[in-house]
């Protein structure tokens, strides 16, 4: 007997193969789609599936993947976490290479842990990944899979590694318990109903982390990483036939699994009537609800099929039709909800699920939900409209050409989880010509408004329904009960409703005429650049690149910012970007202008910074014209809509009432005040600020910054640009801008660093218990390009000090974080800061190991090795950096503004990077003596 899931998937394909497609091409539901022929796909004798394919966009380098077809549900009951478990135990020591040998050795090549070596452990599927591989010469690419043969079935696993590593996953689980994690365990059974989903958190208990058998862990291994529950993927610069050849040969002699036993099939349970959780948490910090309406998956061995794919299509078309109506909803004022979103979902490999995420404004989490929802009974109703159809198909095509047409610029990365999918899903793994074919006969030649709104009759089910609404628990009296939601589904189908009304937009986006300027002067500009001075003053750098076709980016600045503004304005001034991106320009609202863009890969957005105003764009090179036209309304004509500024303000003040419980903001809080003190320009906003924030300063500072400014600025343009058709738009676009009365350029602001040693120590309450740590050096140094290298060095350093040490050594944190910057304006000044969450009761002990390390470095340098291996780590991913377009916008900006070359630069810069130079800075940062050092306990339970 068919399960209620599986009866409305039946239900949805009937739907789907009775509608049929009729075409030139004749697409037919049941045909497979064609896969890629770039790709090499094979199978060794032992069951590995293996994906190989060439991508030169990263020259030299390569990703090498194994993905296993397993993961956390594998576990019994008695083995909660030992999926994750073995992620970490995979660097620290295999067949061939022993001990933290791999870790060492790839480090050597330019390679970074926990950025080119990381894994991810999920609940039915597990990789590890070595990426940004330098294939600098042949044996590199020899020890690469030497490294993916010994993780498939030779990990070392030994007891003293694994004792050592319990510390380590300890204070993981100690840092990601927060309130997102246990909210989430709290509502995996009402999700899941009794299966192995809803008792696995994938890290698992302090006490069986610190107690397991190791045998238990390598007999875990020894059952499911198995090659015929794996596959290899590996993408980049390479010759396909020589690296499948090379690939045979190492995997060979990895035997065929004796005796394997069986995944089992994990089906989730129905439940006719809802089922609803009310969840709260002391440091959650809104009210949410999650509405999942739950039915089977598409069957793997289907998913390759054009009506699966199909159906995809359809139900990504509905969603996003419902996501524009709760973004038009929610900026409404007196609209229950600060959001609303419904996105399809695959919970299981069996089980798929419409979900409805709603954050209410402020506590009115059933006003928010019931309203969310009405919209959602609205559409199974009444359906959607043609104009919304046509909205949402518009843009989707427009976004599938531009994939098309940028498909060779493509990361590895991307390429390698169109494989993944493949593997484990079964996904399409098609060609960008056959994607972009398929996309445009399904969307433009079949779908048709009665089909979507039938699916969405089939999907908006009242069976396999769950709700899982989570607070603060200060709201928990206040909360609606289980019970009263019971009966709400059927409730709302009996309620009265009109259907929804939509606002068609046929207006141009500039029907102004423009009065254009013209280009001046014209000369040579750096790095291949050609820059052009306008007659309102404005300068224009634009170059020209190949590397990435049809992408086009800009940016506008002047120099300012903040700094021009005086105190009492300052909070005001500091909204004016996020007011006017809210409140839309010319003669759009923000919602309408999100609809006369439907369609367009185009953005622009303005930004204040403390020391400059900017202007940022991007756009595909179809709609460069587009995104002129924007950046001229944002300069002469921006909204400042009172209603969203008040809702804004309300926001504001909710997010601080909430954040009082969250021990992240306040030591968020205690660190500003150890540093700034009580500079004014400095704060967090409070309930004071927060009432300062005038509107009406808000318009009059972006005017003077922006409209009356417009002289000041200098544009950037880089991409795959045409000078002889760009040169017109410019002039008409930019040059068109009035020149404005206003001057800019930054000022002092007066905010520094306050100096000298302070110590500041404090216990909250919290739900873990856990000490929040930050260190941060401080003192006035000139900004020059070596400066700022040798501090990146030291920076570098250090983070492999305290990972050897505070992580492996000791098992004390999880990760520690060091950020070395060193800044210009409004004077020379250096900040490296140091922070790490661990052991109340070690926390002491870690602190003094942080200065220690850096005592070290001083009176004896920095480890030579550590040294060599990120001066090679920089020297790989400098040389790939400057391909990208956003790369080269910034260098030209660097160039333009302060005069530094950082290409011609960038190996003399390296190569003066000496262990002199980082002991040298070491010693001067001891010397200073400006430490601010923050430390935030737990209070004891029994004062909480």
């Amino acid at each position: 007997m068919r399960t209620i899931l599986e009866q409305i998937i039946l239900g949805i394909f009937l739907l789907i193969v009775g509608s049929g497609i009729t075409s030139a091409q004749q697409l037919n539901m049941g045909d497979i789609l064609p896969q890629d022929t770039s790709v090499r796909v094979g199978k060794l004798d032992n069951g590995m599936r293996y994906y190989l394919r060439h991508n030169a966009k990263s020259t030299g380098l390569a990703d090498f993947y194994i993905v296993y077809d397993v993961g956390s549900v594998q576990e019994e009951d008695s083995q909660n976490g030992l999926a994750h478990f073995l992620e970490h135990m995979m660097f620290n020591g295999t067949k061939h290479f022993p001990g933290d040998s791999m870790i060492r050795w790839l480090e050597s090549i330019g390679m970074q842990f926990g950025t080119n070596l990381n894994a991810a452990t999920g609940m039915e599927m597990t990789y590890y990944q070595l990426t940004q591989v330098p294939l600098k010469r042949e044996s590199i690419v020899d020890s690469m899979l030497l490294i993916l043969h010994d993780w498939s079935g030779y990990l070392a696993l030994e007891d003293k590694k694994i004792d050592k590593e319990r510390g380590v996953i300890v204070e993981e689980l100690r840092q990601r318990n927060n309130a997102q994690f246990r909210v989430g365990n709290k509502a995996a059974a009402s999700v899941f109903g009794d299966t192995r989903h809803a008792h696995r958190n994938m890290l698992g208990t302090e006490e069986f982390l610190r107690t397991f058998d190791p045998q238990v862990l390598r007999d875990f291994y020894k059952c499911w990483y198995r090659p015929d529950l794996q596959a290899i993927v590996i993408v980049g610069d390479f010759d396909v036939n020589e690296m499948e050849g090379k690939l045979k040969k190492v995997m060979a002699d990895i035997p065929v699994a004796q005796h394997p036993k069986a995944k089992e099939v994990i089906r989730i349970p129905d439940n006719a009537t809802p089922v609803v959780a009310v969840i709260t948490d002391p440091e959650q910090q809104t009210c949410n609800a999650n509405f999942y309406i739950r039915r089977a998956a598409v069957p793997k061995e289907l998913n390759n099929r054009v009506g699966a794919t199909y159906m995809n299509m359809m139900i990504h078309v509905a969603t996003a039709m419902m996501n524009v109506r709760f973004g038009e909803l929610a900026q409404q004022e007196g609209c229950p909800f600060a959001s609303a979103r419904l996105q399809n979902v695959p919970l299981t490999n069996t089980c798929d699920a419409l979900e409805l995420q709603v954050v209410a404004r402020g506590n009115a989490i059933a006003e928010a939900f019931t309203s969310a929802y009405g919209e959602l009974e609205r559409v199974r109703r009444f359906g959607f409209t043609e104009e919304e159809l046509e909205q949402v198909r518009t843009g989707i095509l427009r976004g599938g050409k531009y994939a098309y047409e940028t498909a060779g610029e493509r990361e590895n990365g991307m390429l390698v989880w169109e494989c993944i999918n493949h593997y484990v899903k079964n996904v399409p793994l098609m060609s960008p010509r056959h994607k972009w074919a398929v996309t445009q006969l399904m969307l433009a030649k079949q779908m048709t408004l009665q089909q979507v709104n039938e699916l969405m009759q089939q999907l908006v089910s009242l069976a396999n329904n769950v709700l899982v609404i989570t607070a603060p628990e200060k709201e928990k009296d206040a909360l609606p009960q289980t019970e009263v939601w019971e009966n709400f589904f059927s409730w709302v189908r009996t309620v009265e409703m009109e259907p929804y009304r939509t606002e068609k937009i046929d207006r141009p986006l500039l029907s102004e005429e423009i009065t254009p300027g013209r280009v001046v002067k014209t000369k040579k500009g750096k790095y291949g650049s050609t820059v052009w001075m306008l007659k309102n003053g404005i300068r224009v750098v634009v170059l020209p690149t190949a590397d990435s076709p049809y992408q086009i980016v800009m940016n506008g600045q002047a120099s300012g910012g903040l700094s021009m503004v005086p105190t009492e304005d300052y909070y005001s001034a500091s909204m004016l970007a996020q007011l006017v991106s809210a409140s839309g320009v010319g003669d759009f609202t923000a919602e309408q202008l999100r609809k006369v863009l439907g369609g367009k890969a185009v953005n622009v957005q303005p930004v204040i910074n403390r020391f400059s105003t900017d202007i940022n764009g991007s756009a595909a090179k179809g709609d460069v014209e587009t995104m002129l036209q924007l950046t001229y309304l944002y300069f002469t004509r921006p909204n400042f809509d009172r209603g969203r500024f008040d809702m804004m303000i309300a926001a504001n003040r909710m997010n601080l009432e909430n954040s009082v419980n969250s021990p992240d903001f306040m030591m968020t809080q205690m660190v500003n005040k150890v540093t700034y003190g009580d500079q004014p320009r400095t704060q967090i906003p409070n309930e004071q600020i927060l009432a300062g924030i005038d509107f009406d300063k808000i318009a009059s500072w972006y005017r003077n910054l922006f409209t009356d400014a417009a002289g000041n600025y200098t544009f950037y343009f880089v991409g795959d640009i045409d000078m002889e058709t760009f040169k017109p738009l410019v002039e008409k676009y930019i040059g068109g801008l009035p020149r404005g009365r206003q001057r800019l350029g930054w000022k002092d602001d007066g905010v520094r660093v306050l100096p000298g040693m302070k110590e500041e120590r404090e216990e909250i309450r919290m739900e873990t218990a856990r000490s929040m740590v930050s260190l941060a050096y401080s003192g006035e140094m000139e900004y020059t390009q070596q400066n700022m290298m040798t501090l990146s060095m030291l920076s570098a350093c250090l983070q492999s000090r305290y990972n050897q040490v505070i992580r492996e050594e000791k098992g004390g944190s999880y990760g520690v974080s060091v950020n070395g910057v060193l800044s210009r304006q409004p004077i020379g000044m250096y900040d490296l800061k140091v922070t790490f969450q661990t052991n109340p009761d070690v926390v002491e002990e870690l602190v003094r190991v942080v200065k220690d390390e850096l005592a070290r470095i001083a009176d004896n340098g920095p480890d030579l090795d550590d040294l060599n291996k990120h001066l090679e780590y920089w020297r790989k991913m400098e040389a790939q950096d400057t391909k990208n377009v956003q790369t080269r916008l910034i260098l030209l900006q660097t160039y333009y503004t302060w005069g530094e070359d950082w290409d011609a630069d960038r190996d003399k810069l390296l190569n003066a990077i000496t262990p002199e130079k980082v002991q040298e800075l070491a010693r001067r940062i001891m010397t200073d003596g400006n430490l601010k050092e923050v430390v935030v306990n737990p209070m004891a339970k029994a004062v909480q």
